[in-house]
């Protein structure tokens, strides 16, 4: 009787925590992305935990780190990108990808700042870029004591999110996670790789 309670307790918390990392899907997803030609990949909002902000000596200052965390989303994207790119080439998602380069020019000369990007209208962005669709992710990287990634909890979150252009709508949204895997384990890696992972799970390969 102790190993069927044991093993339902154990396959109770299985379904639950599949469910809970379950994806976002709009009912409208399918007709959706049966439209898109071309997607952009935004420019993702990154942000460190206050603790790891605090330790790091010298390194001190909101400015600092908005910057640092400005740095960081840039480089996701870059890493997204490519993934998607890739992807393309492998004939696995039939979709234009503009390049990362022409959408931060375009997001430039028509003045969006990439701090504004969570607060701004996705179907907006897509008309600013020319595109039918938007790949933008909202990361959180812990980094705990001693700073230097060790055995301890911590890591990457990500919530890749895919935005219909014709109207802005949220179409599907799945969380990522990145732990550390050894002690010289780096914010920025965890990070990519979340990115990475978020380029071969997007819809348009069926993967939901």
């Amino acid at each position: 009787m102790k190993r069927i309670l044991t093993a339902l307790v154990v396959l109770s918390y299985i379904v639950t925590s599949c469910a809970s990392n379950a994806p976002y899907v709009s009912a409208d997803v399918q007709s959706a992305i049966s439209r898109h030609q071309k997607i952009a990949v935004l420019p993702f909002e990154v942000s460190f935990n206050e603790e790891y902000k605090q330790n790091r000596r010298g390194r001190t200052g909101v400015e600092y780190w908005r910057e640092q965390e400005r740095l960081a989303g840039l480089d996701m994207q870059k890493e997204c990108f490519i993934s998607v790119a890739k992807q393309v080439e492998k004939g696995k998602f039939e979709k234009v990808v503009q390049d990362f380069l022409t959408t931060n020019k375009l997001l430039e000369s028509s003045g969006v700042k990439i701090y504004d990007i969570p607060k701004l209208d996705k179907g907006d962005l897509c008309r600013v870029l020319n595109v039918d669709a938007v790949v933008w992710g909202e990361t959180s990287i812990v980094v705990n004591p001693p700073f230097g990634f060790s055995a301890l909890p911590g890591g990457a979150t990500t919530y890749g999110n895919l935005y219909d252009g014709r109207t802005g709508e949220l179409l599907w949204q799945k969380k990522l996670s990145q732990n550390p895997t050894s002690r010289m384990d780096t914010p920025q890696r965890l990070g990519a790789e979340t990115a990475r992972q978020l380029a071969k799970i997007l819809p348009y390969n069926g993967r939901r």
